[in-house]
Formats: structure tokens, C-alpha cells, sequence
């Protein structure tokens, strides 16, 4: 407790000055030599914060420019996938109708001559069937002449002249 009294809270009038003459003139060289230079830096601090927010700003902008140039690129190659496609399909469709129409051309070629074929082997056919009737009515007709026929053998000769002729066929 006689600190108390004495020392720590007590009062003294010259320490009192001293200490605001210190105080004073510790506060005028920190101005002189240390608050010029933190308040340059503080000052620099904040022109740098400035700038990256504008150069973030700038980034910003040109990143949102870049990602509607990228959506539109995007756009194109879609609507170009598109188009391939569209035309791949059209091709393929061209080029079916074209082998489409030739097979049917060549099936109508084939069935033309198919016709032609089968009208020349039935003319054929009647022209070696009208030379056989020829030989065979000759045939009959000689033997009626040589003989002097009964009608039951006229009846077999011209039985016998169908049964060949039938044959023919």
C-alpha cells in the first residue's frame, strides 16, 4: 500500500511535462519519418486494389465475350453437324432411288428378253408343229390314194395321224 501512496498514482507536475515533450516530440519524428511512408504504401495499397478490380472487371467482361463466342461456335458446329447429316441422308436417299431404278430397269430388260425368248421358241415350236402336220396330212394322203381304203381303215389312218400329232404337241 505504500506504493500506492507514493509512487504509481501520484502526480508530479515536471514528469507530467517531460512525458507530454516526449510524447510531442516522438509523435513529430513518427510524422516526419513514418506516416508519410505508411500513408504512401496505405495510399499504393489501395490505387492496387483499384486496379485489380478493374483488371478484374476487364477479365470478367472478356471472359463472357470469349463464353458467347464459344456458344456460338458451339451453335455453328451443331447446326454444320446438322447440315452433314441432312445431306448424308440425301445422298444415301439419291443413292438408293438410282440403284432402285436401275435394278428395275435391268428386271424390265430381263423380262423382255425373257419374252422375246419365250415368243421365238413358241414360234419355233408352231413352226416345227405345221411341218409335222405338213408331212403327216401328206403322209395320210398318200396312203389314201394308194389304197383304196374301207372307211374303218380311212378311220385308223386319221386315228393313228391325231395320235401323232398329239404327241408332236
Amino acid at each position: 500500500m505504500d506504493a500506492i501512496r507514493e509512487g504509481l498514482l501520484k502526480v508530479d507536475p515536471g514528469l507530467y511535462l517531460w512525458t507530454l515533450v516526449t510524447f510531442i516530440v516522438l509523435v513529430l519524428i513518427l510524422w516526419k519519418a513514418a506516416w508519410k511512408p505508411l500513408v504512401e504504401a496505405l495510399d499504393l495499397r489501395a490505387e492496387k486494389v483499384r486496379n485489380d478490380i478493374e483488371t478484374a472487371e476487364k477479365n470478367r467482361i472478356e471472359a463472357e465475350k470469349i463464353f458467347e463466342d464459344h456458344k456460338a461456335m458451339m451453335n455453328n458446329a451443331k447446326n454444320e453437324a446438322a447440315k452433314l447429316i441432312a445431306d448424308g441422308k440425301a445422298d444415301a436417299e439419291r443413292l438408293r432411288s438410282g440403284l432402285l431404278e436401275k435394278a428395275n430397269e435391268e428386271a424390265q430388260k430381263i423380262m423382255e428378253h425373257a419374252k422375246r425368248e419365250i415368243t421365238l421358241s413358241k414360234d419355233k415350236a408352231l413352226g416345227e408343229l405345221k411341218n409335222e402336220i405338213a408331212l403327216l396330212s401328206t403322209e395320210i394322203a398318200s396312203k389314201i390314194i394308194v389304197k383304196n381304203l374301207k372307211p374303218e381303215d380311212q378311220k385308223a389312218i386319221v386315228e393313228e395321224a391325231l395320235t401323232k400329232i398329239r404327241t408332236v404337241q
